[in-house]
């Protein structure tokens, strides 16, 4: 039997675990049920800025994004903190 022992932070230490590793637990009794997680990836498009003469930024010919999406956005990577 393996065991663990849990610091002066509540931490716990498995060797099998990677770091950055997010699992769900379950207290059932005096067993602890671990269940690994994955990550919900969304693709994010990605759009390069076109430097104007000016120096100002704009989009690249044909892109076109509305300022809903924009906040939408600004707004999901704020809650995503």
């Amino acid at each position: 039997m393996k065991t663990v022992v849990v610091d002066n932070k509540l931490r716990v230490r498995i060797p099998a675990f990677k770091p950055g590793q997010v699992y769900a637990w379950e207290l059932s009794g005096e067993t602890v049920k671990l269940t690994p997680l994955k990550p919900i990836e969304d693709e994010v498009p990605v759009v390069k800025l076109v430097r104007r003469p000016d120096g100002s930024f704009r989009f690249p010919d044909g892109v076109k994004i509305s300022r809903k999406d924009i906040v939408a956005a600004i707004r999901a990577d704020r809650d995503s903190r």
